[in-house]
């Protein structure tokens, strides 16, 4: 049943709107709280597509789906209001290894899948950390409408080979979070959010 609420949440956050001319304090408050609701529901999707002992059909489900919360749905796209092309959004990962840590920034849709298809490990689990916030919530100069923000969310990646650990990291992600008014054919425009690009902070050994 876990994966038809984390469903629900992602269809409820993918079409959440709201609706208003300007942001108030109110509205800053709502976008908070929607944001920190799309990255659990993110954060779930990943689990459950990390989980070997989840049907093979639900996992790749939540492979398809969750770009749907990112700009360009996780493909590359142009910006309607200023014509300008931007390369698909990415997930950048990190490990710990001898020599230190190692970085690599695949596209989101080919981490989704990496993390589908990951070997060498007889199980998989990512779990959330601690409780995301939110950042530098700003408007966008020269661009009515566009609002940015950074959320910042921990979590715990475990790959285990038989009953022995055999990797663990703790990591701090920060995902650069956009906010934009968007014509709507029925009654003008509506707040539209998506996020873009996810880096690593700090990566440490799992305790």
């Amino acid at each position: 049943m876990k994966h038809l609420a984390v469903l629900a949440l992602l269809l409820v956050c993918c079409a959440s709107r709201v609706w208003a001319q300007e942001l108030s304090k109110e509205e800053l408050q709502a976008f908070t709280k929607q944001c920190q609701e799309r990255i659990d529901a993110l954060q779930m999707g990943m689990e459950i597509i990390a989980d070997k002992e989840q049907e093979w059909e639900i996992r790749n489900h939540y492979v398809e789906t969750i770009p749907e919360m990112f700009l360009g749905d996780g493909d590359p796209w142009t910006d309607p209001a200023t014509g300008q092309k931007h390369a698909a959004v990415t997930m950048q990962v990190s490990s710990l290894t001898p020599n230190g840590i190692r970085v690599s920034n695949p596209t989101l849709k080919q981490y989704l899948r990496n993390l589908r298809d990951l070997k060498g490990y007889t199980s998989v689990r990512i779990t959330k950390a601690k409780t995301c916030f939110v950042s530098n919530f700003m408007p966008v100069y020269g661009r009515e409408g566009v609002y940015v923000a950074t959320c910042t969310f921990f979590q715990y990646f475990e790959g285990r080979i038989g009953e022995q650990i055999a990797y663990g990291d703790e990591t701090q992600k920060e995902v650069h979070v956009e906010i934009r008014r968007v014509p709507d054919g029925s009654v003008g425009t509506h707040w539209e959010m998506k996020f873009g690009d996810i880096n690593v902070a700090q990566t440490q050994k799992l305790k």
